[in-house]
């Protein structure tokens, strides 16, 4: 009977010492949304990245989320899977929304973007797509996400990006 109680106890320990992460070792994650608005009006389309901020090179949780965001500018993180949040914790931010200018070939696909010519309008601010340089910061807490709304200001003319074979043609 006695050895039964310290299996249990063992048993339970080990439960209570596992429950901050999910049973494959994965950390517990926080169902996390947030909104992005472009000069005031929701902005579809958007990719929004959260990188960890790693204040101890030795942390072992350094996996980044992301998300899209819908047409009233609404935006869920995914870590692992579609919309299941991330780790409580800092972040750096990046938002990143570019449109194509004109019509891909018909047989494009993204192994062809170093040898295609392509033409890209930026809608978000080209400064935010980078989470290192953004300036964006966001805090996860068990409550959920700080800030909840991030808003940003549209460029008064959108940055233009050539890439493949014209861009390397134009460098010096």
């Amino acid at each position: 009977m006695m050895a039964w109680l310290k299996s249990g106890a063992l048993c339970a320990a080990c439960v209570f010492l596992l429950s901050g992460c999910g049973g494959d070792g994965r950390p517990r994650l926080v169902h996390t949304e947030g909104t992005v608005l472009l000069s005031g009006q929701p902005l579809e389309g958007a990719t929004v990245a959260f990188q960890p901020i790693v204040e101890d090179e030795k942390a072992k949780y350094q996996r980044p989320s992301s998300g899209i965001t819908d047409a009233s500018g609404k935006f869920q993180l995914k870590t692992y899977e579609p919309g299941d949040g991330a780790p409580v914790g800092k972040y750096r931010v990046a938002i990143v929304k570019r449109e194509v200018v004109g019509k891909l070939p018909d047989d494009f696909n993204s192994e062809m973007s170093e040898s295609v010519n392509l033409t890209y309008k930026w809608i978000t601010p080209r400064e935010v797509s980078d989470p290192a340089s953004s300036g964006l910061t966001a805090e996860i807490t068990s409550s959920g996400l700080e800030p909840k709304t991030f808003e940003l200001t549209a460029a008064a003319t959108p940055e233009i990006e050539k890439t493949g074979p014209q861009r390397r043609a134009n460098e010096p």
